[in-house]
């Protein structure tokens, strides 16, 4: 964690002394290049901690492998700007799998869908957002030994949260952001197992990385 903190603080360092230095426009870089995603864009998250590690030790003597991760983990997220200030958010996981061990086949699978609505504040590269969503999931799964199946409890998740954050845009059509949540959720396990949550969450503690194009 410790070398994450210093990585990210290493090249934000990098990043911000670079637009000071070139004293570029903030809507615009000196080719008349647009910084900030436009109407009809779209955008892809991935996980900045393992790009921001990657960066930060070309400056030290540890290892460097290149790696991309998820937005949110195991989920892929996506997003839409219908206008300059308003973007429609997705979020899609289709899991499946299979193992074998002596006589025992086990199969699981599950799908997480959500979506969701941004509004975006402020003219500089420094964006605030704020928005809400909603997101359903379900999975299912079977253990067969010897020949004889059991089907494992079904689940299902329903969730919804409003949530606000903030992406800076250290380069044309490229955020790094953090983002806070709050809502309920309700999960289900089989026929006689649920529960019920109200509270914040972080979105893992993830820094992420927005890609438009």
């Amino acid at each position: 964690m410790i070398k994450t903190i210093k990585s990210l603080m290493l090249v934000l360092t990098m990043v911000f002394a670079f637009n000071f230095a070139s004293a570029q426009n903030t809507c615009c870089t000196k080719n008349g290049t647009n910084v900030l995603p436009e109407a009809g864009e779209f955008s892809i998250g991935i996980d900045a901690v393992p790009v921001l590690n990657y960066f930060g030790n070309f400056f030290n003597n540890s290892g460097n492998t290149a790696a991309v991760g998820f937005q949110q983990a195991g989920v892929i997220t996506g997003s839409y700007m219908k206008t300059a200030n308003t973007s429609y958010r997705g979020k899609l996981a289709i899991n499946y799998a299979t193992s074998t061990v002596d006589s025992t086949d086990t199969q699981s699978a599950g799908v997480n869908v959500g979506a969701g609505i941004l509004k975006y504040r402020g003219k500089t590269r420094l964006q605030g957002y704020y928005g809400a969503e909603v997101g359903l999931g379900f999975g299912s799964g079977k253990v067969t030994v010897s020949g004889t199946e059991t089907e494992t409890p079904s689940t299902l998740g329903v969730n919804a949260r409003a949530f606000v954050g903030a992406q800076y845009f250290f380069a044309p059509k490229m955020s790094v952001g953090t983002e806070y949540g709050w809502g309920p959720g309700f999960s289900k396990v089989g026929d006689n197992k649920s529960s019920f949550n109200l509270g914040v969450d972080n979105m893992g503690g993830s820094i992420y990385l927005n890609l438009f194009f």
